[in-house]
C-alpha cells in the first residue's frame, strides 16, 4: 500500500484527536464500560492506522507534515 497523502493523514490525525475526546467525555461522564472500551478500541485502532501510514507513532502536539 502506498504511502497516503497529507490530507488523509491530517484527516487520521484530526480523527485520533476526536476519538481522544470522545473517551475522555465517556470517562467523565460515568458511561458503562462497554461504552468505553469500545471507545478505546477505535482510537487503538486508529493510532494504529496512524503509525502504518505516516512510519512513526501519534504525538497529539505534532500534527503530521509539521517538524517537531
Amino acid at each position: 500500500m502506498p504511502n497516503s497523502e497529507p490530507a488523509s493523514l491530517l484527516e487520521l490525525f484530526n480523527s485520533i484527536a476526536t476519538q481522544g475526546e470522545l473517551v475522555r467525555s465517556l470517562k467523565a461522564g460515568n458511561a458503562s464500560k462497554d461504552e468505553i472500551d469500545s471507545a478505546v478500541k477505535m482510537l487503538v485502532s486508529l493510532k494504529m492506522s496512524y503509525k502504518a501510514a505516516a512510519g512513526e507513532d501519534y504525538k497529539a502536539d505534532c500534527p503530521p507534515g509539521n517538524p517537531a
